[in-house]
Order: C-alpha cells, then sequence, then structure tokens
C-alpha cells in the first residue's frame, strides 16, 4: 500500500503573528508545505491529507487546488476539540471534562491531530509539520522508512536531524532530543525548550525548568514520523490518561504530543522506532525574523537548479 502524507496544519501560530503554514516564502509566493508536497510528490508519495482547523478550509483549498498536480489526491481534514475517538461517553459528559473543554483555547495537540484522522489513515503514512522546509533527501528516506514499518506490527520510524542545523538566530527553538542506540533504534524523546547559543555552546531546558547542556551534534526531532495503522490503539490509549491530567488541572493548557506518547510506548516495549538521520536541509519559522532567512536559502536553492519557480509550472 503507497503511504500517504500527512500534514500537520491546524497550529495557531500564536509567536509567528500570522498563518505560518500558507506564508509565501518561495520567490513565486510558494508556501513551505508547497516545497513539503514537491519533495514528497517527486518522492512517490500521491496522496496528501491536511490537517487543519475547520475556519481555515477555504483559505487552504484556494491556496491549493490549481496549484499542485491534478493526479494528486488531497484530503481535508479538521481537527476539532470534541472529536476524541475512544473516549468513554461518561468522560466526555462529565463536569470536568466539560469545564476543562470550556477552558480550552487551543487545539489538544499533535498526536490528537492524528487519532482524530485515523479513518483516513489505513496504511503507512508519513506526518510532518506543514510549516518547515525537510528536503528531498528525507522524503526517499521516509517512503523507504514508510515500506519498511508496513506489515510490521508497532514497528515505526523517525527522521532525525541534526541539532545545530536547526537553530535560529533570532532567538530560542523548541526541539526534541533523541536518544538513538548504535543500531539506530529510538529509545526516547527529550523535549528540550528555549534552545540558543550561550558562550561556546547550547543550553536549553527542560519541561521543568532545569537547565541542558547541548553540543549542536544530537539528533533531534522535528516531528517528521513514519507510523502505520498500529499508532492508533496506541494513541486510544494514551488519550485517556491525558484527559484525566486535563481534568484534573483545569486551569492549564497541556497538549497531547506525539512525543510523549511514543516516549511511554517505547519504555513499555510497545513498539520499536528507526531512527534515520537525514543529510537534507531544514528551514523553519519560530520567530518572524526567521522568514529572511528562509526566504534567501529556497532562493538560492532556486538559483542552484535545486527546484523550479514556479514549483508547478
Amino acid at each position: 500500500m503507497k503511504p500517504t502524507l500527512v500534514l500537520l496544519a491546524a497550529g495557531m501560530s500564536t509567536r509567528y503573528g500570522r498563518l505560518k503554514q500558507l506564508e509565501p516564502v518561495g520567490p513565486s509566493g510558494e508556501a513551505l508545505l508547497d516545497y513539503a508536497v514537491y519533495d514528497a510528490y517527486r518522492a512517490g508519495f500521491h496522496r496528501v491529507l491536511l490537517i487543519i482547523r475547520e475556519e481555515i478550509e477555504d483559505l487552504f483549498r484556494d491556496h491549493v487546488e490549481g496549484r499542485w498536480p491534478t493526479d494528486l489526491e488531497v484530503v481535508y481534514h479538521h481537527q476539532r476539540l470534541d472529536d476524541l475517538p475512544g473516549t468513554p461517553p461518561d468522560v466526555l459528559s462529565s463536569p470536568a471534562f466539560e469545564e476543562a473543554r470550556g477552558r480550552r483555547t487551543k487545539p489538544w495537540g499533535t498526536a490528537h491531530a492524528i487519532l482524530t484522522a485515523k479513518d483516513h489513515l489505513s496504511g503507512p503514512f508519513a506526518l510532518l509539520n506543514a510549516d518547515d522546509f525537510y528536503g528531498r533527501e528525507s522524503f526517499e528516506q521516509a517512503l523507504a522508512l514508510a515500506a519498511d514499518v508496513d506489515g510490521r506490527p508497532d514497528s515505526f520510524g523517525i527522521v532525525t536531524y541534526t541539532l545545530g542545523d536547526t537553530l535560529s538566530d533570532h532567538g530560542g527553538v523548541n526541539r526534541g532530543v533523541c536518544q538513538v542506540d548504535e543500531e539506530g533504534w529510538l529509545s526516547e524523546v527529550r523535549e528540550t525548550l528555549d534552545i540558543r547559543p550561550a558562550g561556546k555552546g547550547l543550553f536549553g531546558k527542560t519541561m521543568e525548568g532545569d537547565p541542558v547542556g547541548l553540543t549542536g551534534n544530537e539528533p533531534i526531532s522535528t516531528n517528521f514520523w513514519i507510523f502505520g495503522a498500529d499508532i492508533f490503539p496506541i494513541l486510544e490509549n494514551a488519550m485517556g490518561a491525558f484527559l484525566d491530567e486535563v481534568m484534573q488541572n483545569v486551569d492549564s493548557q497541556p497538549e497531547f504530543l506525539i512525543p510523549s506518547v511514543v516516549n511511554e510506548s517505547l519504555a513499555s516495549g510497545g513498539s520499536t522506532v528507526r531512527a534515520v538521520p537525514t543529510r537534507g536541509r531544514f528551514l523553519g519559522i519560530t520567530h518572524p525574523p526567521d522568514r529572511a532567512l528562509v526566504v534567501r536559502g529556497l532562493e538560492g536553492m532556486v538559483k542552484d537548479g535545486e527546484y523550479p519557480t514556479p514549483l508547478w509550472g
């Protein structure tokens, strides 16, 4: 079964101030998701699932239709707060959940996003952010990983980048630092916040606020995962524990994140994840001034003949 490319595009872009997912950064007004789809299409992906918020669907349709190839299947899926597959009805109707839901101001998180899309994903799929640039090589590696995990129960994959290649010149970034053994198996993803240069090294902090020293050579997650349908029972089980946390802390805004679910599954022996490093170039926009660097990077790749302009001529 051919894999699907799943683009996480429901984010609020709070730090950026406007919709990063459709920000024009290419020489002909392309957004970063256009480059992801272009590279994936060249690698052999012919189906795209866009996970978005309902209120921005028209913006995405206006951007996509007439731009992407006509033989590329594009599916639009809405991430809704009330869509919680596998959650018992008594939990959804409980006063604690209703109070937590009423205070919620943003989507539940990346793990919730793909869980709500389960009906569209019966086979292997590559999952990534719609507002990052990953490079052609990474999609070729993802396609090979998808073929490797297809039909192997609870076997998944991740394409990793080198931390030093994913930093911002304009402020700290959050990255999932990967612990990978000598044989290439992932053992843990440690979410590390506000990573930035300090002295001769890099420093960030843990989720608890403790300082972390880094070299810049660490493999990191940029949310480029390869899953099969076996991920959905794992997500449903983890969602129950997450909602318990939400209902016990109604004033907080916790997120149901893919690395947290994967970490728990790895720790329990419920799954394995093959980590494959890529030499592909990574570009991302965390802070508004990062846009200029992305624009220059894409202009340089177009000038070097790596991409046409416009992408879909």
